[in-house]
């Protein structure tokens, strides 16, 4: 009988305690081996690139590029690697901004233990993981229930829109956006809100989360 080929795995993220954990956790269901473990976006691209892996664990928020940045990185190089983005975060931006990004899975930290090499095997076999401690969704990006659906018109946003959520991810008030693009501060308001509800944001912090992932915020920053 023929053993099965391990799912080789690149695995990134800045914390190190629960990297080695997760690595652990993985190398003894002797079905994973870990042939990269990094701390970076930047050495995770490396990594993938050079080791051809099955499989990429991507922390979301790490340094350098995160997450869905490598995801695109890695796309525009033509890997082949199936990925899964590690995140704290359960909005619906970021699982979309995963999915997307083309990621095969999204698994939380705070249940990455228990569901980790599920997620892996899956992703792997070319399905679709998403955490189970998330709403319900069918697999696969875009299918997801009422509350997360967000169809193409009411998920794009104008260029004024996007002009607008820059500017306040990098704390510009709405009176000085107002005074940079002509315009109220009351008019400002009403994009910037119209904006936040289509993408279910609800403070700054979103925000700038969201201008992080779209990777708004790599440019210069705007003069006041």
């Amino acid at each position: 009988m023929l053993e099965r080929a391990l799912i080789r795995t690149v695995l990134a993220d800045d914390h190190p305690v629960f990297r080695h954990g997760v690595a652990d956790l993985l190398t003894q269901t002797g079905e994973v081996d870990i042939v990269a473990s990094v701390d970076n976006g930047t050495a995770a691209v490396q990594a993938v690139t050079e080791l051809a892996p099955d499989v990429a664990i991507l922390d979301l928020a790490m340094p350098e590029l995160n997450g869905v940045a490598v995801i695109r990185k890695l796309a525009e190089r033509q890997s082949q690697v199936r990925t899964i983005i590690l995140s704290v975060y359960e909005s619906r931006i970021y699982i979309d901004q995963a999915l997307d990004a083309g990621a095969g899975g999204y698994v939380l930290k705070r249940s990455a233990f228990p569901n980790i090499a599920q997620a892996v095997r899956a992703v792997c076999a070319g399905g679709t993981y998403i955490d189970p401690f998330l709403p319900a969704r069918s697999t696969g990006p875009r299918r997801l229930p009422a509350t997360f659906i967000h169809d193409e018109e009411r998920a794009s946003l104008t260029e004024r829109e996007r002009e607008i959520l820059r500017f306040v991810a990098f704390g510009f008030t709405s009176k000085e956006v107002a005074d940079r693009l002509g315009a109220t501060a009351k008019a400002v308001e009403t994009q910037k809100a119209r904006a936040c509800c289509r993408l279910g944001i609800t403070s700054r912090a979103q925000i700038v989360q969201f201008a992080i992932l779209q990777g708004w915020l790599q440019g210069d920053i705007p003069v006041r």
